[in-house]
């Protein structure tokens, strides 16, 4: 799971209690990052996280 640290609608908290809800779940906490997965300068970033989350 991806989640911005500047997310208006879900603040991370929300973020955690979903990860430890779904077996094997993986929460990424992207600093700056808004509600969405785009955000100026982290596209690399997020773009890494997907990969090596369909990679595995």
């Amino acid at each position: 799971m991806i989640h911005g640290t500047e997310d208006p609608i879900f603040p991370v908290p929300h973020g955690e209690a979903l990860a430890a809800r779904i077996p094997s779940a993986r929460l990424h906490v992207v600093p700056g990052m808004g509600h969405g997965l785009f955000a100026p300068g982290l596209a690399d970033r997020i773009a890494d996280l997907i990969i090596a989350h369909t990679a595995a």
